[in-house]
């Protein structure tokens, strides 16, 4: 390609991060790793490039996730792809490692790469956050992982409710209402798009797969109804999803209960969480003050994916949840503010005195920088104001042999002058403030 017809950007869906961009996505992954190893969960890592039959392992041919794959092949003509969540590639090393200790709790960190729409929040690369464990059923440990995501988003400073339903009670309500098992996927699926479109435009697509108006309205009547509703239901009907499903929320809801968190953890009979991979609980959580309308991430129960792809006549449920970078970076950088340096030490011919009085500072953990530039005084003085650095000390021979040093502090004006000493204990008096 001639150079005059080549034209510098990045791929649709993709981005670059500058530093004041990437300071915030990096706070964001050091909280979230953080909370993780607090519950107890191990770091774990896998390959961006896998095979593409163990892709699509959990997926029928048709699911419209495999049309997102990206998909390429190698010198050895393998059949490949980049992984597109940590699941799947979760499922494979619980697979080739058999004597891991269960139960086994991990996270994970890394890029997942899907070919779909690019709007707010979603890209087409972008980093899964993810924690799971495998071989621990019942309701106690999906619940932890909702006090988790509260925590972390109280630490992160976001306002969100976590809204929760279950995957058998879904089924257990179109049993309940006489549709076959051929039809769930689909119904649950326009289900679960409730919220994200009026009624009107919702009873087309049910039109679409055979389903009049009559039925269309029972059953978003039905799937509207209370727990408290459901639970008197249950005791009328012997359709074994519709009664644990029910018997699962009750327990969910009594241990919510309990731990008084029940304001910002919401029954919901609408919400699918999507993939017909789950087999309980299902969650999302999403932002109250709405800067971002879709979730900023979710999880569930989903007992069956490992046990089948291990095969061997062992059980191995498993519940885990993911956090959307991008969402909670599109929401944090409206408002977040970096400050890569503390200090800038502008030397005259004083260099090499300049080099021992900024590692004073660093070892009293302030982020300090030299101006190696030779700029004009000006210049550094600009510089130093538009990248936000805070303190400015100019450093001269008169201030190395009276030992006396200035320091501006470039909000205030505010001008001092200190021994080296004092200059510390100024700055942490500063950074109190």
């Amino acid at each position: 390609m001639k150079k005059e017809n080549f034209e510098l950007r990045n791929v649709k869906g993709t981005f670059d991060f500058l530093p004041q961009s990437q300071a915030i996505r990096n706070n964001i992954m050091d909280i979230l790793k953080k909370n993780f190893v607090k519950y107890g969960y191990m770091p774990l890592e896998t390959p961006i490039l896998n095979e593409f039959d163990l892709l699509k392992y959990k997926y029928s041919e048709n699911a419209e996730i495999l049309s997102e794959i990206y998909r390429l092949t190698d010198q050895g003509k393998r059949d490949l792809g980049l992984r597109y969540d940590l699941t799947v590639p979760f499922c494979k090393v619980i697979g080739l490692n058999k004597d891991l200790q269960m139960p086994f709790r991990r996270y994970e960190i890394g890029k997942v790469f899907r070919d779909g729409p690019v709007k707010l929040g979603r890209t087409r690369e972008f980093y899964q956050c993810d924690v799971d464990v495998v071989g621990i059923d019942g309701r106690y440990i999906e619940v932890e992982q909702m006090q988790m995501v509260l925590n972390i988003f109280k630490e992160l400073n976001i306002d969100i409710c976590i809204k929760w339903n279950n995957r058998k009670l879904m089924v257990g309500i179109l049993e309940y209402l006489g549709y076959k098992e051929n039809q769930f996927d689909e119904i649950i699926g326009l289900i679960d798009r409730c919220e994200k479109i009026t009624i009107e435009e919702l009873k087309k697509e049910f039109e679409k797969i055979g389903i009049d108006n009559q039925g269309a309205t029972q059953i978003l009547d039905m799937f509207a109804k209370s727990l408290d509703d459901y639970a008197k239901i249950a005791k009328e009907t012997k359709i074994q999803n519709f009664v644990e499903g029910v018997n699962e929320c009750l327990e969910v809801q009594q241990l919510v209960e309990k731990l008084e968190i029940q304001n910002k953890v919401v029954f919901t009979a609408k919400l699918a969480r999507g993939l017909g991979i789950y087999t309980g609980t299902v969650f999302e959580f999403f932002d109250n003050e709405k800067r971002i309308t879709s979730s900023l991430g979710g999880g569930g129960r989903y007992n069956k994916i490992i046990t089948e792809f291990m095969d061997n006549g062992t059980e191995y449920p498993a519940v885990g949840l993911s956090f959307g970078l991008e969402p909670i970076y599109a929401i944090l950088s409206e408002t977040a503010q970096n400050n890569f340096v503390d200090v800038m030490i502008i030397p005259m011919d004083t260099q090499i005195e300049c080099l021992k009085i900024a590692e004073k500072l660093r070892e009293a953990g302030f982020k300090t920088i030299i101006d190696f530039s030779g700029k004009k005084l000006k210049k550094s003085f600009d510089y130093a104001n538009k990248t936000n650095i805070k303190f400015v000390m100019v450093v001269g021979e008169n201030e190395i042999n009276t030992k006396q040093f200035s320091i501006k502090n470039m909000q205030t004006g505010e001008q001092f002058s200190f021994e080296i000493e004092k200059i510390v204990e100024y700055l942490k008096e500063q950074e109190n403030k």
